[in-house]
């Protein structure tokens, strides 16, 4: 099927980027536009396409979106395409058109007999192979369909799990399906299993950390200190008392002995002198210094321990708890907290027994007491798991969002990589079902083109004689006009009643000429495939009055169902109102799917309604494709929506794009509105004159001249004599007399077209 055509150099009118990828053509598609808009260039290009024989390159999209390459000299790069052109009727219904005789336009004779079994193999071969591709499409429909539901599960988890934490970050909208398949597509490489994935969003979960003071190294009992605990512990009075006179061996040796010597008398034995209560009490008094000194040191000692015991405490109660700990580093942090715990525990001990035997010593320095084993103070722990740890949580909590953004990361990791060799390989399967179907269509296009070169050779016979008579009739609604094959046998004749039907108006060669093309296009398709053809018709309403028009509708409409697209160009705003509600189903069904989301129906819709019109570009005329205005779906008469344009032309000044096309569309407007004052008079000059009445001295003589000078209604109009400024003064001076003619009419037009009246004032 056709999405879009685009030339790589210019044709006509058409040239590189007039279509935008925005706006494809539909298994449906009206395309709107005036005489002049490239309408008939486009049928023109496809005409020739469908004849293998393009004249200039062209870039042909498909309904997938792939673009092929159509070379000069060269066709379509699968559809089978039939075009309905003035070209057309001119190459196969001319001569049997203007005369009174029929010349022939299909042969009959001995090749069309010869063809008949050749036809019915190629027949099988076409069905089978469109069997077979339309079960590698189905393949590839299936295995599409699950790419997309695992590529919606991927974009469902980011929701889901990731949007509570960054609502603005993890939506649909941002993580699109098209963003999805992408990611899918290029994941490559491990990703984080189920456990890493869960641990991630539980951390998320728990929100930033919030930094705990550091570890110092826990504080040490100086070993020197400890060193003195021995000697202390077994020291008394007495022997202090002695040290201190080791200097004078003599005096120790009587002070020793004396004391004992002495114990039960009154008098000195060495001096004779008496012993006074003054004199032992100045002796007591000397060894109750010994005494106190022994008290002292060991009050010493104890403050030394009770001051190392109560840093170390404090120091193990100043740890941070583990609460406070960042969850993936506490339990390794609970691990190596309860090793020092253990370790501080000993230590503790051990200082509580040394404080122990250093009370009891204060208390009673003459005891002797064993030394504590103190040798567990010594041994060294280690506390540099939790110093890790602490750093490692403090860090995260410095960069929270490097560390929330790494989480992020392995949730999307573990959504994306775990689906994404399944994805690519569904991918894959849906490119080989596809490639396996490209090529079955291929083979039967291939047959297709065989088996219709040979029906061209038995086409013409008495029953579509018969069958193209009804087919008048029922456009008609009577019989006047009839087809009959030629007394040879070889052509057909059109006759009027029992006469030969000479110079056929134009209204009656547009209709003949439709119906044989379709007729034709019916009886080359009865065995073939109609859903993998393409129908361009361009402008099949010409010349058409009201009647022939409804039944020409109905009968396109009948006729197109079931093929696999057709394409109607038109620049009858009736017919395209025909359109419009026969289709409207069709086009508000794909206009849902787009606004739902449904990238098949956005890429390749099934109904769609477009208009082609020509723009000024530097001085020459460009067709353009655009959406159809709202305005030509809204109202029922083109008289408003020219009315419309031109008012739109007269606001937007010399920049509007569609200029030069406004002075037909004024003069139609003008035509229309006369008719409607002066119904009375047959032209309409005759019209325009007595709405100005004398057009001598009327102040709008110069729209007169305008009208009759610029535009031609439906003829090539030619505005290269003027420029922007010319002729957007000229629509403005039409649009002010229609107003001055009538204001109410005008005001009234306006509110019915949403147009702002001021812009005439």
């Amino acid at each position: 099927m056709l999405r879009r055509l685009e030339p790589t150099h210019s044709y006509r009118s058409l040239s590189k980027g007039f279509w935008s990828n925005t706006l494809p053509l539909a298994r449906r598609s009206v395309i709107y536009g005036h005489n002049g808009s490239g309408k008939s260039s486009f049928a023109s290009l496809l005409l020739e396409i469908a004849s293998d024989d393009a004249s200039t390159e062209v870039l042909w999209e498909d309904e997938h979106g792939q673009s092929h390459t159509v070379r000069v000299g060269q066709g379509a790069p699968s559809s089978a395409i039939a075009v309905f052109t003035k070209e057309w009727v001119r190459r196969n219904l001319s001569q049997f058109l203007d005369g009174a005789t029929a010349s022939p336009i299909v042969t009959l004779g001995e090749e069309a007999i010869e063809a008949k079994e050749q036809e019915e193999e190629l027949s099988k071969q076409v069905e089978n192979l469109r069997a077979k591709a339309k079960e590698s499409d189905r393949k590839r429909q299936e295995q599409q369909a699950k790419a997309k539901k695992l590529a919606t599960a991927a974009q469902n988890a980011i929701a889901d799990q990731l949007r509570e934490f960054d609502y603005q970050r993890f939506t649909k909208n941002r993580f699109s399906l098209p963003v999805i398949e992408g990611k899918l597509r290029d994941y490559k490489g491990e990703f984080p299993d189920e456990n890493r994935h869960a641990e991630a969003l539980k951390r998320l979960g728990e929100g930033a950390a919030v930094r705990v003071g550091t570890i110092t190294e826990p504080p040490k009992v100086i070993s020197a200190t400890l060193d003195r605990l021995g000697p202390l512990l077994s020291e008394t009075p007495t022997r202090v008392a002695l040290e201190m006179l080791a200097t004078d061996n003599g005096r120790q040796t009587w002070v020793e002995h004396g004391l004992k010597l002495h114990e039960q008398l009154d008098v000195c034995l060495f001096c004779s002198n008496p012993l006074t209560d003054e004199r032992r009490e100045e002796l007591a008094k000397h060894f109750d210094q010994s005494w106190l000194i022994i008290r002292e040191r060991a009050h010493s000692l104890l403050q030394s321990i009770q001051q190392a015991r109560g840093s170390l405490s404090d120091w193990f109660s100043n740890l941070p708890d583990p609460l406070e700990v960042s969850s993936e580093l506490r339990d390794a942090f609970v691990t190596h907290l309860h090793m020092v715990k253990d370790a501080v525990a000993v230590r503790l001990k051990v200082l509580e027994d040394i404080e122990s035997a250093l009370h009891a010593k204060a208390d009673d320095p003459s005891i002797t007491l064993p030394e504590p084993d103190w040798a567990a103070l010594n041994e060294n722990y280690t506390v540099a798991p939790l110093q890790q740890a602490v750093e490692e949580h403090n860090k995260q909590a410095d960069e929270h969002l490097l560390v929330a953004e790494a989480r992020y990361e392995t949730v999307l990791d573990h959504i994306v990589g775990s689906r994404s060799d399944a994805f690519r390989s569904l991918e894959e399967q849906t490119r080989t079902a596809q490639a396996e179907a490209k090529a079955a269509n291929d083979g039967a296009d291939l047959a297709q083109r065989t088996l219709l070169a040979l029906r061209q050779q038995k086409f013409s016979n008495s029953q579509m004689a018969k069958t193209l008579t009804t087919d008048l009739a029922r456009v008609y609604g009577k019989d006047h006009l009839s087809v009959a094959v030629t007394d040879d046998g070889k052509s057909y004749a059109c006759r009027r009643g029992d006469d030969p039907a000479t110079h056929l108006s134009d209204g009656e060669r547009t209709t003949l000429s439709l119906l044989y093309f379709l007729r034709k296009l019916e009886d080359e398709t009865v065995s073939g495939d109609k859903s993998a053809r393409i129908v361009v018709i361009d402008d099949p309403s010409s010349s058409l009055d009201r009647e022939a028009l409804f039944a020409t509708h109905q009968w396109l409409v009948d006729t197109l169902n079931g093929f696999g697209q057709f394409i109607v160009l038109t620049h009858d705003f009736g017919l395209l109102r025909l359109f419009l509600k026969s289709q409207k189903n069709a086009w508000d069904n794909s206009r849902k799917k787009i606004r739902e989301g449904n990238a098949d129906e956005e890429r390749f819709p099934k109904a769609s309604f477009l208009e082609m019109y020509a723009s000024n570009d530097n001085g020459g005329r460009r067709t353009k494709i655009a959406p159809l205005p709202p305005m030509l779906s809204k109202h029922t008469t083109e008289y408003a929506y020219l009315f419309s344009k031109v008012m739109s032309g007269v606001a937007d000044g010399t920049d509007h794009d569609q200029l030069f096309l406004l002075p037909n569309a004024a003069r139609r407007v003008l035509e229309v509105f006369t008719s409607y004052k002066a119904p009375h008079l047959g032209n309409f000059d005759q019209r325009l004159g007595d709405l100005m009445g004398n057009p001598v001295s009327n102040p709008y003589r110069d729209v007169y001249d305008f009208c009759n000078r610029y535009s031609h209604g439906e003829g090539n109009e030619s505005v290269d004599v003027l420029d922007g400024r010319v002729v957007h003064g000229q629509i403005r001076r039409c649009m002010e007399f229609m107003k001055s003619a009538d204001h109410e009419h005008f005001e009234r037009l306006c509110k019915a077209t949403d147009i702002d009246p001021a812009i005439i004032s």
